[in-house]
Protein backbone atom coordinates (compact mmCIF):
# COMPACT_ATOMS: atom_id res chain seq x y z
CA UNK A 1 0.00 0.00 0.00
CA UNK A 2 2.95 2.37 0.93
CA UNK A 3 4.53 1.09 -2.39
CA UNK A 4 1.48 2.41 -4.65
CA UNK A 5 0.91 5.62 -2.05
CA UNK A 6 4.50 6.91 -3.04
CA UNK A 7 4.09 5.82 -6.79
CA UNK A 8 0.56 7.83 -6.70
CA UNK A 9 2.38 11.17 -4.75
CA UNK A 10 5.44 10.90 -7.45
CA UNK A 11 2.91 10.41 -10.51
CA UNK A 12 0.96 14.00 -9.19
CA UNK A 13 4.53 15.51 -8.39
CA UNK A 14 6.09 14.78 -11.90
CA UNK A 15 2.89 15.80 -13.52
CA UNK A 16 2.80 18.92 -11.85
CA UNK A 17 6.13 20.00 -12.29
CA UNK A 18 6.11 19.42 -15.73
CA UNK A 19 2.93 21.76 -15.93
CA UNK A 20 4.81 24.25 -14.58
CA UNK A 21 7.72 23.56 -16.73
CA UNK A 22 5.46 23.92 -20.17
CA UNK A 23 3.53 27.08 -19.08
CA UNK A 24 6.68 29.07 -18.43
CA UNK A 25 8.33 28.14 -21.71
CA UNK A 26 4.52 28.55 -23.66
CA UNK A 27 3.57 31.25 -22.28
CA UNK A 28 6.01 33.60 -20.84
CA UNK A 29 9.72 32.02 -22.80
CA UNK A 30 8.54 31.27 -26.68
CA UNK A 31 6.43 34.13 -27.36
CA UNK A 32 9.70 36.48 -26.72
CA UNK A 33 12.22 34.00 -28.05
CA UNK A 34 13.98 33.46 -25.15
CA UNK A 35 15.11 29.93 -23.62
CA UNK A 36 16.81 28.35 -20.83
CA UNK A 37 18.81 26.15 -23.16
CA UNK A 38 18.24 22.18 -23.47
CA UNK A 39 15.87 20.70 -25.68
CA UNK A 40 13.45 23.63 -24.98
CA UNK A 41 16.13 26.52 -26.29
CA UNK A 42 16.61 23.78 -29.47
CA UNK A 43 12.84 23.67 -29.77
CA UNK A 44 12.30 27.49 -29.84
CA UNK A 45 14.68 27.99 -32.25
CA UNK A 46 13.20 25.27 -34.63
CA UNK A 47 9.98 26.84 -33.91
CA UNK A 48 10.88 29.76 -35.38
CA UNK A 49 13.12 28.75 -38.26
CA UNK A 50 10.92 25.47 -39.38
CA UNK A 51 7.82 26.23 -37.44
CA UNK A 52 8.01 22.88 -36.00
CA UNK A 53 6.01 22.27 -32.58
CA UNK A 54 7.95 22.01 -29.51
CA UNK A 55 6.08 19.18 -28.61
CA UNK A 56 7.12 17.16 -31.61
CA UNK A 57 11.36 18.77 -30.58
CA UNK A 58 10.58 17.31 -27.46
CA UNK A 59 9.92 13.55 -27.94
CA UNK A 60 12.49 12.57 -30.77
CA UNK A 61 15.39 14.35 -29.10
CA UNK A 62 14.59 13.29 -25.95
CA UNK A 63 14.03 9.60 -27.46
CA UNK A 64 17.91 9.68 -28.41
CA UNK A 65 19.01 10.89 -24.91
CA UNK A 66 16.69 8.13 -23.29
CA UNK A 67 18.63 5.67 -25.95
CA UNK A 68 21.59 6.80 -23.95
CA UNK A 69 20.06 7.10 -20.74
CA UNK A 70 19.32 3.61 -20.56
CA UNK A 71 22.55 1.97 -19.43
CA UNK A 72 23.64 4.53 -17.32
CA UNK A 73 20.28 5.33 -14.89
CA UNK A 74 18.21 2.67 -13.00
CA UNK A 75 15.52 1.09 -14.23
CA UNK A 76 12.63 3.61 -11.49
CA UNK A 77 14.44 6.45 -12.75
CA UNK A 78 13.93 5.41 -16.53
CA UNK A 79 10.31 4.92 -15.96
CA UNK A 80 9.85 8.08 -14.15
CA UNK A 81 11.79 9.76 -17.10
CA UNK A 82 9.65 8.10 -19.93
CA UNK A 83 6.62 9.56 -17.93
CA UNK A 84 7.77 12.96 -17.10
CA UNK A 85 9.05 13.44 -20.79
CA UNK A 86 5.23 12.49 -22.01
CA UNK A 87 4.08 14.74 -19.26
CA UNK A 88 5.66 17.68 -20.66
CA UNK A 89 5.48 17.01 -24.48
CA UNK A 90 1.12 16.41 -23.59
CA UNK A 91 1.46 19.55 -21.36
CA UNK A 92 3.45 21.70 -24.01
CA UNK A 93 0.65 21.00 -26.45
CA UNK A 94 -1.74 21.65 -24.35
CA UNK A 95 -0.76 25.05 -22.52
CA UNK A 96 0.13 26.59 -26.59
CA UNK A 97 -3.84 27.10 -26.38
CA UNK A 98 -3.95 29.27 -22.79
CA UNK A 99 -2.63 32.53 -24.43
CA UNK A 100 0.86 34.36 -24.06
CA UNK A 101 2.46 37.28 -22.38
CA UNK A 102 3.91 39.80 -24.90
CA UNK A 103 5.16 42.13 -22.40
CA UNK A 104 8.42 43.39 -21.20
CA UNK A 105 11.29 41.11 -21.86
CA UNK A 106 12.93 41.22 -18.00
CA UNK A 107 9.06 40.08 -16.97
CA UNK A 108 9.16 37.61 -19.18
CA UNK A 109 12.90 35.96 -18.42
CA UNK A 110 11.82 36.39 -15.14
CA UNK A 111 8.96 35.07 -14.55
CA UNK A 112 9.55 32.20 -16.92
CA UNK A 113 12.77 31.01 -15.41
CA UNK A 114 11.08 31.06 -11.83
CA UNK A 115 8.39 28.48 -13.68
CA UNK A 116 10.87 26.59 -15.35
CA UNK A 117 12.96 26.14 -12.69
CA UNK A 118 10.23 25.29 -10.20
CA UNK A 119 9.28 22.82 -12.93
CA UNK A 120 12.25 21.01 -13.02
CA UNK A 121 13.50 21.35 -9.22
CA UNK A 122 9.97 19.46 -8.35
CA UNK A 123 10.46 16.40 -11.45
CA UNK A 124 14.37 15.90 -10.14
CA UNK A 125 13.22 15.85 -6.36
CA UNK A 126 11.46 12.82 -7.39
CA UNK A 127 14.59 11.21 -9.21
CA UNK A 128 12.82 11.68 -12.37
CA UNK A 129 13.07 14.37 -15.39
CA UNK A 130 11.60 15.88 -18.06
CA UNK A 131 13.99 14.80 -20.39
CA UNK A 132 16.35 17.52 -22.32
CA UNK A 133 19.09 18.70 -20.51
CA UNK A 134 18.00 17.81 -17.09
CA UNK A 135 18.04 13.95 -18.56
CA UNK A 136 21.90 15.27 -19.76
CA UNK A 137 22.77 16.51 -16.53
CA UNK A 138 20.96 13.31 -14.33
CA UNK A 139 23.12 10.77 -16.57
CA UNK A 140 26.72 13.13 -16.72
CA UNK A 141 25.87 13.34 -12.60
CA UNK A 142 26.21 9.74 -12.44
CA UNK A 143 29.81 9.93 -14.07
CA UNK A 144 30.70 13.05 -11.91
CA UNK A 145 28.99 13.09 -8.50
CA UNK A 146 30.77 15.97 -7.09
CA UNK A 147 29.20 18.42 -9.69
CA UNK A 148 25.64 18.61 -9.29
CA UNK A 149 22.54 18.09 -11.42
CA UNK A 150 21.83 21.27 -11.96
CA UNK A 151 25.58 23.09 -12.40
CA UNK A 152 25.85 20.68 -14.92
CA UNK A 153 22.26 21.74 -16.50
CA UNK A 154 23.85 25.10 -16.47
CA UNK A 155 26.76 24.53 -18.01
CA UNK A 156 24.49 22.74 -20.79
CA UNK A 157 22.05 25.22 -21.36
CA UNK A 158 24.74 28.27 -21.96
CA UNK A 159 26.38 26.30 -24.65
CA UNK A 160 22.50 25.64 -26.02
CA UNK A 161 21.86 29.59 -25.27
CA UNK A 162 24.80 30.80 -26.87
CA UNK A 163 24.26 28.90 -30.45
CA UNK A 164 20.61 30.54 -30.31
CA UNK A 165 22.22 33.77 -29.78
CA UNK A 166 24.24 33.48 -33.01
CA UNK A 167 21.40 31.76 -35.27
CA UNK A 168 19.17 34.92 -33.94
CA UNK A 169 21.84 37.03 -34.55
CA UNK A 170 20.28 39.15 -31.62
CA UNK A 171 22.45 39.53 -28.47
CA UNK A 172 19.43 41.18 -26.42
CA UNK A 173 17.62 37.82 -26.48
CA UNK A 174 20.78 36.25 -25.74
CA UNK A 175 21.51 38.01 -22.36
CA UNK A 176 18.07 37.85 -21.37
CA UNK A 177 17.99 33.90 -22.08
CA UNK A 178 21.01 33.98 -19.49
CA UNK A 179 19.12 36.02 -17.10
CA UNK A 180 15.94 33.26 -17.52
CA UNK A 181 18.46 30.53 -17.41
CA UNK A 182 20.06 31.58 -14.32
CA UNK A 183 16.55 32.55 -12.55
CA UNK A 184 15.97 28.97 -13.50
CA UNK A 185 19.24 27.28 -12.08
CA UNK A 186 18.64 29.10 -8.76
CA UNK A 187 15.33 28.03 -8.51
CA UNK A 188 15.56 24.50 -9.14
CA UNK A 189 18.79 24.30 -6.87
CA UNK A 190 16.52 25.96 -4.16
CA UNK A 191 14.08 23.49 -4.52
CA UNK A 192 16.58 20.22 -4.57
CA UNK A 193 18.18 21.88 -1.15
CA UNK A 194 14.71 22.16 0.08
CA UNK A 195 13.54 18.81 -0.11
CA UNK A 196 16.84 17.22 1.39
CA UNK A 197 17.47 19.71 3.83
CA UNK A 198 19.23 18.90 7.27
CA UNK A 199 20.45 20.12 10.23
CA UNK A 200 23.86 19.18 11.87
CA UNK A 201 23.92 19.36 15.97
CA UNK A 202 27.04 18.71 17.62
CA UNK A 203 26.66 18.27 21.47
CA UNK A 204 29.13 18.57 24.60
CA UNK A 205 27.33 17.61 27.53
CA UNK A 206 29.30 15.76 30.73
CA UNK A 207 26.16 13.80 30.09
CA UNK A 208 26.79 13.18 26.37
CA UNK A 209 26.10 8.84 27.29
CA UNK A 210 22.52 9.64 28.63
CA UNK A 211 21.92 12.10 25.61
CA UNK A 212 22.60 9.50 22.94
CA UNK A 213 20.58 6.69 24.53
CA UNK A 214 17.85 9.29 24.68
CA UNK A 215 18.03 10.89 20.70
CA UNK A 216 17.94 6.93 19.40
CA UNK A 217 15.37 5.59 21.51
CA UNK A 218 12.87 8.37 21.21
CA UNK A 219 14.25 9.91 17.34
CA UNK A 220 15.69 6.71 15.34
CA UNK A 221 18.18 8.96 14.61
CA UNK A 222 22.19 7.80 14.47
CA UNK A 223 24.62 9.52 17.21
CA UNK A 224 28.22 9.42 16.43
CA UNK A 225 30.79 10.06 19.21
CA UNK A 226 33.57 11.99 18.94
CA UNK A 227 36.93 12.37 21.91
CA UNK A 228 37.29 15.58 22.61
CA UNK A 229 39.52 17.62 24.91
CA UNK A 230 38.65 20.68 27.04
CA UNK A 231 41.78 22.88 26.01
CA UNK A 232 40.64 25.40 29.09
CA UNK A 233 40.43 22.96 31.58
CA UNK A 234 41.97 19.65 30.01
CA UNK A 235 39.08 17.86 30.35
CA UNK A 236 38.65 14.38 28.19
CA UNK A 237 35.26 14.21 27.07
CA UNK A 238 32.70 13.03 24.21
CA UNK A 239 31.12 15.52 21.75
CA UNK A 240 28.52 13.96 19.94
CA UNK A 241 26.96 14.35 16.18
CA UNK A 242 23.62 13.92 14.98
CA UNK A 243 22.26 14.57 11.47
CA UNK A 244 18.84 15.30 11.50
CA UNK A 245 15.58 16.86 9.55
CA UNK A 246 15.25 20.32 10.32
CA UNK A 247 11.47 20.01 11.80
CA UNK A 248 13.16 17.50 14.16
CA UNK A 249 15.47 19.86 15.83
CA UNK A 250 12.93 21.10 18.65
CA UNK A 251 12.54 17.43 19.52
CA UNK A 252 16.34 17.19 19.58
CA UNK A 253 16.60 20.09 21.92
CA UNK A 254 13.82 19.44 24.02
CA UNK A 255 16.06 15.92 25.02
CA UNK A 256 19.27 17.94 25.40
CA UNK A 257 17.69 20.48 28.01
CA UNK A 258 15.91 17.78 29.20
CA UNK A 259 19.24 15.83 30.20
CA UNK A 260 21.63 19.01 31.07
CA UNK A 261 20.93 21.99 31.18
CA UNK A 262 24.39 23.11 30.37
CA UNK A 263 24.66 21.12 27.53
CA UNK A 264 26.68 23.53 24.89
CA UNK A 265 24.92 22.67 21.67
CA UNK A 266 25.93 23.93 17.77
CA UNK A 267 23.79 23.70 14.98
CA UNK A 268 24.69 24.19 11.47
CA UNK A 269 23.08 23.52 8.08
CA UNK A 270 23.75 20.95 5.97
CA UNK A 271 23.39 21.19 1.99
CA UNK A 272 23.10 17.69 1.01
CA UNK A 273 23.04 13.87 3.41
CA UNK A 274 23.02 10.87 1.81
CA UNK A 275 22.24 7.26 3.91
CA UNK A 276 19.69 5.77 5.86
CA UNK A 277 17.14 7.68 6.50
CA UNK A 278 17.90 10.40 4.19
CA UNK A 279 18.53 10.47 0.33
CA UNK A 280 19.28 7.01 -1.11
CA UNK A 281 22.69 6.75 -2.31
CA UNK A 282 21.68 5.16 -5.78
Amino acid sequence: MTNTHSIIKDGILIAAGSFLLAFGVNFFLVPARLSTGGVSGIGTVLYYTFSVPMSVTTLVLNAVLFLVGIRILNRATILKTVYGVLMLSLFLEITRYFGYFSGDLFISSLFGGILSGLGVGITILQAASTGGSDLAAMMLNKCIPHITVPNFILIIDTVVILISGIIYKDITVMLYSMLTLYTASKIADSVLVRGDKARSVFIISHESTRIAKAIMSSMSRGVTGIYSKGLYNQNDGMMLMCIVRSKEIPGLLGIVKQTDKKAFTIISEVREVRGEGFKSNG
